[in-house]
């Protein structure tokens, strides 16, 4: 009898735990997401200026165009997914941009885009950082609700998997902007430090 009412509050302990741990997680994972979502949204505010100097040089109007045409939606009604999707191909797009801006000598002169430069760096450096943080709290919340036994809680609370931001952040393309006597762009590979 004594083991049997044990047994009992063991399991109910653990399934009191388990669930204070995934609800915690749930809720850390969309804190982290809205963080590194206040930077999507920025980089987003900058990409009709970016696409205005592209237009204005008429220079890679199919990627605009698929710019345009991602960027139309209501961002604010979209799910998780569609945002973290549709960044993995602005990300993509945004890279052809910059090896077309590279190599235009009169574009790397306009101090417009320059500037534009500026603070796009200034948000992907923010993007990465954050996208660091959400992918291990979304790893984490992902291998626990995946796991037995607490995926019967997850279960219970009907928790699906998140989605990871998952782009490689070495194989992407970024300018930087040098002052020597003069500011030079040059585009680079954009390399991601080990997350400690």
């Amino acid at each position: 009898m004594w083991i049997f009412i044990l047994v009992i509050i063991i399991v109910v302990c653990y399934i009191y735990v388990t669930y204070n741990n995934l609800t915690y997680l749930n809720k850390k994972t969309d804190k982290e997401f809205l963080d590194m979502d206040i930077f999507f949204k920025k980089r987003l505010s900058l990409l009709p200026n970016v696409i205005n100097i592209f237009n204005s040089y008429n220079l890679e109007k199919e990627t605009l165009n698929r710019i345009t045409f991602l960027t139309k939606d209501d961002y604010d009604k979209q799910t998780i997914k569609d945002r973290i999707d549709m960044n993995i191909e602005l990300n993509n797009l945004i890279d052809k941009l910059w090896e077309i801006a590279d190599t235009n000598i009169i574009l790397k002169q306009n101090p417009i885009f320059l500037n534009v430069i500026r603070q796009f760096n200034l948000v992907e450096d923010e993007i990465v950082t954050n996208k660091k943080q959400y992918n291990q709290t979304i790893s984490k919340y992902n291998k626990k609700i995946k796991c037995f036994p607490s995926n019967i809680v997850a279960k219970m609370l009907k928790l699906e998997p998140k989605y990871l931001y998952n782009i490689d952040e070495s194989t992407r393309r970024i300018i930087r902007i040098d002052s020597n006597n003069r500011e030079v762009i040059r585009l680079e590979d954009k390399k991601e430090e080990e997350f400690v």
